[in-house]
């Protein structure tokens, strides 16, 4: 896939590109049956739900022990259009899945930029960041949909209030003052489709979500790509946070994931 011009300007104007069913069903379905063996690993790149510890809120670095997972970011339909949008090769800084399990099970994430701690933490010096928000499951109007604030990232870095958990987690809250003023000049949108669906958004994006209170599981992997000429500085953080290797990343044939269908 290779973006025309009319959307390489949207996505510079709003901050994000949504396309429903860029992945087809039976790449869905492989997907999802890799799902389990994720949710089930134990290790500190897998983080619990606060207040349930038997639901993971974030599983880091799938993409390294899942093959499926491996192929996704290699694929042509996802690759090509980050290396368009950030005019660089590019390396996967981090992926992390949020499986937002139903029935109160996925947490709410509060209104943030990701880009913040990799810079303040990783040693990330410009948002030349992409976020491949990949659908693993529909993403409806009733499963806590991610909320994004069009034009956000045109405000540059925001001032906000740093949090980290435990395991060395950081997000970085916009205070409610400042959402609330990006919110009347810009609105917000929720991004709703179909499993398979794919959102390419600027890591200065201002985004969040709610509850999932509905019976219906909503995971969403997101494949965090960084320009090369942006590699990270800091060495703090484990690897499923601050990846080390910088090696561009090439294509796979837009087929290797059916393959394992």
């Amino acid at each position: 896939m290779k973006l025309n011009d009319a959307q390489i300007a949207r996505f510079n104007e709003q901050g994000y590109l949504f396309f429903p069913s860029l992945l087809e069903a039976d790449e869905v379905k492989v997907l999802q049956r890799a799902m389990p063996q994720i949710l089930s690993r134990r290790g500190p790149e897998v983080i619990p739900e606060k207040d349930d510890p038997n639901s993971v809120r974030l599983a880091f670095g799938a993409h390294v022990y899942s093959e499926p997972f491996r192929y996704l970011p290699l694929l042509p339909r996802l690759l090509n259009p980050v290396r368009q949008l950030l005019a660089d090769n590019v390396y996967l800084h981090q992926s992390r899945l949020n499986p937002k399990q139903g029935f109160g099970g996925g947490a709410a994430w509060d209104w943030h930029q990701d880009f913040p701690p990799w810079h303040r933490i990783d040693g990330m010096t410009e948002p030349k960041c992409v976020m491949a928000s990949v659908f693993i499951d529909d993403c409806t109007a009733v499963t806590s949909p991610l909320l994004v604030v069009p034009g956000s990232h045109t405000h540059g870095l925001l001032d906000s209030k740093p949090h980290r958990d435990a395991k060395g987690y950081a997000l970085h809250h916009i205070d409610r003052p400042t959402l609330a003023q990006l919110a009347e000049e810009s609105g917000i949108e929720a991004l709703i489709g179909p499993a398979g669906s794919v959102c390419f958004c600027h890591c200065n994006v201002v985004h969040g979500s709610a509850n999932n209170v509905s019976p219906w599981r909503r995971a969403i992997l997101y494949l965090n790509y960084n320009a090369v000429s942006n590699a990270c500085t800091g060495t703090e953080r484990d690897w499923y946070h601050n990846n080390r290797d910088f090696a561009p990343l090439q294509p796979l044939d837009d087929n290797r994931l059916k393959e394992l269908a």
